[in-house]
């Protein structure tokens, strides 16, 4: 009987387990459908949004890509309509010429060369290109007779004194200063080489090269004839033609000092701009 009793409440906790399983389980299923039914609506709203977004966002890309060809298509006008511009705003300073101003004027030439080059590869019978081959070599010849006016007004003559001081004096004369000699100026040697270089590279015109030998030439040969007629006096009046810079104090053996060579980077810059020209010309630098 007791045995009976204890296996009677046993089955009963048993069926109230049960019981407890099955309503949780019900509940389980019930939550578990409420789920589905939300997934399946957010499924479904999902859907309704990308279906109306994904137009949306192909329109987005196509007009952000017609953005960027209409950016490009501008920044290529602007390019191009520059190209139309060249000619009236150089024109005043190609003719006011490049004195004085050497790098503003080789900028302008720059731009004016730039135009050439694109009229000539895209738009032939463009006027403008008419315009701006003629302002192109207007602004060349200026800058030939630039450099010619250059080699004119800076180049002078040695004179004999200076010459004698430089080749020539006693080995007990205490120099306070190396005697130096000066072709042209820091300044001016600059921009005559800059308008050698621009002439030889965008000129192709090699004629300059006459012009420096002829002018350099016509003064070496001028400071030859006053160095021979320096001589010539001092041989008539003392016999010994020296400089009347150096002190007439000598030895009974006197020993001159080696021969200076003045000059030398000038010499150097003009014989490096000659090889780079053919070798017609080259010999020109060494003749000065």
């Amino acid at each position: 009987s007791a045995r009976r009793r204890e296996i009677e409440d046993k089955l009963k906790q048993e069926e109230e387990t049960l019981s407890f399983i099955r309503d949780s389980l019900e509940k389980s299923d019930q939550l578990t459908k409420n789920m589905v039914s939300i997934l399946s609506s957010f499924e479904s709203r999902l859907m309704k949004l990308e279906n109306s977004i994904i137009p949306v966002h192909k329109q987005t890309e196509n007009l952000q890509r017609l953005q960027e060809n209409v950016e490009k298509t501008l920044s290529c006008l602007d390019h191009v309509i520059s190209y139309y511009h060249v000619a009236s705003d150089t024109e005043k300073i190609i003719k006011e010429g490049p004195t004085g101003r050497l790098e503003e004027y080789l900028g302008s030439m720059a731009k004016i060369q730039k135009a050439v080059e694109y009229f000539q590869d895209n738009s032939p019978d463009s006027p403008e290109l008419n315009k701006v081959k003629l302002l192109f070599e207007r602004g060349k010849e200026s800058l030939e007779s630039e450099f010619r006016s250059l080699m004119t007004r800076h180049s002078k003559v040695v004179s004999p004194v200076l010459i004698l001081d430089l080749i020539s004096g006693d080995e007990d004369l205490e120099v306070q200063e190396d005697v130096a000699l000066e072709h042209l100026p820091e300044s001016v040697l600059q921009d005559v080489v800059r308008i050698s270089l621009w002439l030889v590279e965008y000129g192709r015109n090699q004629d300059f090269m006459n012009v420096y030998y002829q002018i350099r030439s016509s003064q070496l040969d001028r400071s030859i004839k006053g160095l021979k007629e320096h001589f010539r006096k001092s041989s008539s009046s003392s016999g010994v033609p020296y400089s009347p810079a150096i002190p007439n104090k000598r030895k009974d053996t006197p020993t001159k000092k080696p021969i200076k060579r003045p000059g030398h980077k000038h010499d150097f810059r003009v014989k490096h701009l000659s090889e780079a020209l053919n070798d017609k010309h080259g010999p020109l630098a060494g003749r000065d």
